[in-house]
């Protein structure tokens, strides 16, 4: 909605100048917007430096091979470009678990919860309540509104996205997650784009797995079952993207644009054994 002028009628039919009207009180709700949107940026990057604590250095070794379907480990975490280290840790925060069954976004909501702002506390309170990584069909667009389908569920989403659809065409699906921000839907991060012609038989796959899920954990919710095998989506795109020739990770692009490493995947070196 385009805001009126401050001499305009008010948007709400009352006949008064907006200045008079609701002028105030959208101001306020704007600004209110923006309070949440910085603390949103903010827990992402906290986050991730969360995420590189040395105290998490073997789990995050053993996660790098399983995400990446062994096409990334320790031993060359660095070369992750940074849309793929921003896609692995967002797994690894929200998804990832130790034996003990503690994900690192409720470790860092314990942990740090007293030092964030009023704003900054209910995203990471809402966030440990994110629902697992999925698969999204894109059914529509406007702008930057994105109207998801769960692949899987069937389950619609309206979801904002600052930057539109980018590549994406209707039919076509993305890996991603989806996080509440203040009245709606964000993906929070970076998603990996899935064409149409390499969805495939990836519904096959999940199902195939689900099945042997539930035959040990019967009372599993599909968001249960989505934490522990969310880095399936991953391997399945990583298997099309080489089916169709493409290097299925940056490290084997011989083209690649950022040899010299983006800033989030170079910090990852620490964890070098």
């Amino acid at each position: 909605m385009t805001k009126p002028g401050r001499n305009d009628p008010c948007h709400c039919g009352s006949g008064q100048k907006y200045k008079k009207c609701h002028m105030k009180e959208d101001r306020a709700a704007e600004k209110e917007r923006v309070q949440v949107q910085h603390a949103a940026n903010y827990i992402r990057r906290d986050l991730l430096t969360f995420a590189r604590d040395e105290r998490f250095a073997e789990l995050f070794a053993l996660g790098l091979p399983l995400y990446w379907n062994d096409y990334y480990d320790a031993s060359n975490a660095e070369q992750m470009s940074q849309p793929e280290a921003l896609r692995f840790f967002d797994w690894f925060v929200f998804d990832h678990a130790p034996a003990d069954g503690r994900r690192l976004i409720e470790l860092y909501a314990e942990e740090k919860m007293e030092d964030l702002s009023s704003h900054q506390q209910e995203i990471a309170a809402n966030w440990v309540n994110a629902g697992a990584g999925g698969l999204y069909e894109l059914t529509a667009y406007e702008g930057q509104t994105l109207f998801l389908q769960d692949y899987f569920t069937g389950e619609e989403f309206t979801v904002y996205e600052g930057g539109g659809r980018g590549n994406v065409e209707l039919g076509d699906a993305i890996i991603t997650r989806l996080v509440p921000v203040a009245d709606r839907l964000e993906l929070s991060t970076t998603a990996a784009y899935l064409p149409a012609a390499e969805i495939t038989n990836i519904k096959a796959k999940i199902e195939a797995a689900k099945e042997a899920y539930l035959a040990e954990h019967s009372e599993a919710s599909h968001t249960e079952f989505m934490r522990q095998h969310s880095h399936l989506l991953v391997h399945h795109a990583l298997q099309e993207a080489k089916n169709q020739g493409r290097p299925p990770v940056a490290r084997l692009d011989a083209n690649r644009t950022d040899a010299k490493m983006q800033k989030v995947a170079r910090g990852m070196a620490r964890f070098k054994r």
